[in-house]
């Protein structure tokens, strides 16, 4: 199954001008072990110790399988790049980098074109001078619909992105969202809290098993589809086979796990700072007629101060990479949910804070996921138990 994975090259890998994919740099039939090497060591350095470890879930070829794809624009009008900017401001060209989807290679054939033509200057790092930072695209499961997101550092280009919208769409119909998000702050973020969607449609819609859920623009989309599937049949399957009253999703994003898991608990709350993301996640579930979910736009910490109506016996953690604060750490042990799923992209910050955990929780079960094909980069699922108390 992962010989194709194991035995994968990669000419920009091979001419030494991007080494993103670390793992490319490790002999075949070592890479799957390399990861896992990862992972252990990342749990060991925090004293943990799952009771039970699942086989890492691996893509069998990790070619074309990104559905989330941000790249750096740099150059000139004339001759862009779309790719990375390396540490000491350098760049590289990866627009047609083999993780990427063909689909979205030949989009970014056409965006060079746009951005000659719409004279939208690449922004220079060292002078601070420029217009166009970044472009990300998100693409559903089987490359129908699609979102292209032009940021920004100032709204001044807006008119001329918005004159080649046509013909945009013309050459790639699944593009059916384009917008602009402005980042005016000369620092390293990816993104600003401004979004202009310039096209009518605002959301596409992407199919997890048997969960169709909506994304607009700022919503978090995990990066590999195959996998994430795999990532919410797990968690769903967990929850299926033991008995919650009230699930409570932090961090919860567009409602992925809320939704995957709907048909097995009564009462679902999610907690999501974007207000983007909870808008799809409510659109997602009004679809779905999943009427016992509510989706809160909020501050998780903020959310986690306040008294809960009702406390959860379930809880679900998707945090970014820096894990949980101590203070969200802190109250899950006041909640004391009968179990935790505990969804992670660093096994550091996740073992870090399982530790935190561990007076109260013990880690029944460690599932891996290779999100994140030919790096060292591994999301985790986490499933704690609260033990069982004696007198």
């Amino acid at each position: 199954m992962t010989s194709a994975y194991e035995h994968a090259t990669c000419s920009y890998f091979s001419a030494g001008t991007c080494g993103s994919c670390s793992l490319l740099g490790i002999p075949a039939g070592n890479r799957i072990g390399a990861k896992e090497r990862f992972i252990a060591q990342a749990l060991s350095e925090h004293g943990v110790t799952p009771r039970a470890s699942e086989p890492i879930r691996v893509l069998s070829s990790p070619w074309g399988s990104r559905c989330k794809t941000k790249v750096s624009v740099t150059g000139t009008v004339d001759a862009p790049s779309l790719g990375i900017v390396r540490s000491d401001l350098s760049s590289q060209d990866l627009s047609q980098c083999p993780l990427t989807p063909p689909h979205v290679q030949e989009l970014f054939l056409t965006l060079k074109g746009i951005i000659k033509e719409a004279n939208l200057t690449p922004y220079n790092i060292q002078e601070r001078t420029g217009e166009l930072k970044n472009v990300i695209v998100m693409n559903n499961h089987d490359a129908s619909e699609g979102i292209v997101r032009f940021v920004l550092r100032s709204s001044e280009a807006i008119p001329r992105i918005r004159k080649n919208i046509v013909g945009l769409q013309a050459r790639h119909p699944w593009v059916t969202v384009i917008s602009c998000n402005i980042q005016p702050i000369p620092a390293a973020l990816l993104e600003g809290p401004d979004e202009h969607i310039l096209t009518d449609e605002r959301t596409i819609n992407v199919q997890y098993n048997d969960t169709i859920l909506s994304f607009m623009p700022q919503s978090f989309m995990q990066v590999t589809h195959e996998i994430a599937e795999a990532l919410y049949h797990r968690a769903a399957t967990y929850v299926r086979e033991n008995s919650f009253s009230h699930a409570l999703d932090l961090f919860c994003g567009v409602g992925g796990f809320s939704l995957s898991i709907a048909s097995s608990v009564p009462q679902i709350t999610g907690v999501e700072v974007s207000p983007m993301a909870v808008e799809s996640a409510r659109q997602s579930a009004a679809r779905l007629t999943v009427s016992h979910a509510s989706f809160f736009a909020d501050d998780v910490e903020d959310f986690l101060s306040r008294s809960l109506t009702h406390e959860p016996d379930l809880v679900i953690v998707n945090p970014p990479r820096r894990g949980l604060s101590e203070g969200i750490r802190r109250r899950l042990l006041e909640l004391e949910p009968s179990a935790i799923l505990y969804s992670s992209c660093d096994p550091r910050t996740f073992a870090r804070d399982v530790s935190d955990l561990a007076a109260r929780y013990d880690l029944a079960i460690l599932a891996p996921f290779d999100m994140f094909p030919m790096t060292d980069h591994c999301e985790v699922l986490g499933i704690l138990e609260r033990k069982t108390q004696t007198t």
